[in-house]
């Protein structure tokens, strides 16, 4: 049962914090182009902070019932100062702080406000490295810049999928248009790294080919096949359906936000994977 809440509780904890750490991003790269839909992208961010701090502290204080295999293990002091001495602790607090940032600065749409929550996106995004198969590994010199590159990328990438369904919604035809093709001009640069990254990031962790038919490595390849079906998706919005919505074309808006919510539940399945693997299993 701990096993089981703990990564219930781990896969929510990174989507939302990267709901929140990408809605961030999007308002501060794009926020001056909207008209009338900053506020309605704002509240879901913050709100999304918020509940990331709530998924992330259920997640942190389980991790003693984990070592116990018990849920009673929570209680167990013994535990929890162990808990509190890993590599895990510092990660955390640096997670909550830019959650913190994140929730405070989204309350506002102003510049200082703005530039405030983007501190926050790269704070809390900046903890995954303090911990895990990272920060033990002998080549993190290497390995730390190519995972905040990679995830730096995802947060931008997942958290602007809400906004710009909002935007589509929202916005005129023209100034939707506008937007979605500013942010894909972006993204058609940005989201290859996301894969370039991540197959670095493989090959060091990964002892040898052979290692992909470990569980680890199954669900790595499993990431890469969802990563696929994402890069169809991304392409239809890039070339099919932004063009339609800045033309106003019928039904354009709604065949996008479909396409849309199919990226966000691909996504969110890439999470559920991590979330698993980072629990459950190491790249040895």
């Amino acid at each position: 049962m701990p096993d089981v809440l703990s990564v219930l509780l781990r896969a929510a904890g990174l989507v939302l914090l990267f709901q929140a750490a990408g809605a961030a991003l999007f308002a501060a790269a794009f926020g001056r182009s909207l008209t009338s839909s900053l506020p309605s992208i704002h509240r879901p961010g913050w709100v999304a902070a918020l509940a990331a701090i709530s998924a992330l502290t259920g997640h942190y204080l389980l991790e003693p019932a984990r070592m116990a295999g018990e849920l009673t293990g929570m209680l167990d002091m013994s535990l929890q100062r162990m808990v509190l001495s890993s590599s895990g602790a510092p990660a955390f607090a640096l997670r909550i702080v830019g959650l913190v940032l994140i929730a405070f600065g989204m309350r506002r749409t102003t510049g200082p406000f703005v530039a405030v929550s983007v501190v926050g996106a790269i704070v809390a995004v900046a903890s995954f490295p303090l911990t895990g198969h990272v920060s033990t590994h002998p080549d993190r010199w290497l390995l730390t810049p190519l995972l905040l590159i990679h995830l730096l990328i995802v947060a931008f990438w997942f958290g602007a999928l809400w906004p710009l369904a909002v935007v589509s919604a929202l916005e005129p035809p023209q100034t939707a248009g506008r937007v979605i093709e500013a942010f894909s001009a972006t993204a058609i640069w940005l989201v290859p790294l996301i894969l370039l990254a991540g197959s670095a990031i493989a090959v060091l962790l990964l002892s040898s080919l052979a290692a992909l038919m470990q569980p680890y490595g199954e669900l790595l390849l499993t990431k890469l096949v969802l990563f696929a079906l994402l890069m169809v998706f991304a392409a239809l919005n890039r070339w099919r359906f932004g063009p339609a919505i800045a033309v106003a074309e019928p039904q354009a808006a709604t065949r996008f936000r479909r396409s849309v919510l199919a990226e966000y539940v691909l996504i969110c399945g890439v999470f559920a994977v991590t979330a698993v693997m980072t629990t459950f299993f190491s790249p040895e």
